[in-house]
């Protein structure tokens, strides 16, 4: 599962302070991390209103780099900028998930087979410890309190992939542009134990294919995970 259908990269999860980043470009990444994060959490809600002084004073910054982080953030699709500069969290339909859920798949699936090629012997027993960890916290804490955790753990198991494939581009585009709120999930008729168990069976086939280096395997194993969250029945328009 891509749980927060989000794949962020070890930068976006920093733990820095925005008052140990004085200078300006410090001031608008930790904005921009910290209302990034805040959107995709579901801590800002689709269609609520983001007030720049509120943010500002919230984050410990000036309202300059909050106004430039919304502007990035807009650019990225998970802002909407209105008139006088106003923002406001995107909403999401059903069919712009979906749509997500099929260019990340198609993406996604090409990264994985770059990745069969390149990963190391070092990336892989990563990708095992993490799946690992995924497993040990859904058994441990039950489907309904995992949620936080399991999307850390899962982001950094794509992550990982995408790194693996060697391809800054690629790499750049998953980690920034196709996130999606935590909180589409909640429109999902699928239980969440029965997608969550699904997961770890996909990753797993994702990691056999890469142990066996068969780009094939890999491609068409981590497309099918992608396209198998998707929650809309309509057939793709482009097909």
């Amino acid at each position: 599962m891509v749980g927060t259908a989000r794949l962020m990269d070890s930068k976006t999860r920093g733990n820095s302070s925005p008052r140990d980043l004085p200078d300006a470009n410090g001031a608008v990444e930790s904005a921009y991390r910290y209302i990034r994060a805040a959107i995709v959490s579901g801590d800002l809600r689709s269609g609520e209103t983001l007030q720049e002084a509120k943010l500002a004073e919230r984050i410990g910054v000036s309202r300059t780099p909050v106004r430039e982080a919304l502007s990035r953030l807009g650019n990225e699709g998970l802002v909407v900028l209105e008139r006088y500069r106003r923002g406001q969290v995107a909403s999401f339909s059903m069919s712009d998930v979906a749509e997500v859920f099929r260019l990340r798949a198609k993406l996604e699936g090409h990264g994985a087979r770059r990745a069969a090629l390149r990963i190391t012997a070092a990336q892989i027993a990563h990708l095992e410890a993490v799946e690992a960890e995924m497993e040990l916290v859904f058994a441990d804490l039950g489907w309904h309190k995992h949620l936080a955790r399991f999307d850390d753990l899962n982001n950094e198991f794509h992550a990982t992939i995408a790194r693996a494939a060697d391809s800054p581009r690629l790499e750049k585009i998953l980690a920034s542009s196709l996130e999606l709120p935590a909180s589409i999930f909640n429109h999902y008729s699928e239980p969440v134990e029965e997608r969550t168990k699904r997961t770890h069976r996909q990753h797993n086939e994702i990691i056999a294919a890469l142990k066996t280096r068969n780009p094939d395997w890999a491609e068409a194993a981590m497309s099918g995970h992608l396209f198998s969250i998707l929650n809309d029945p309509k057939p793709d328009p482009e097909s």
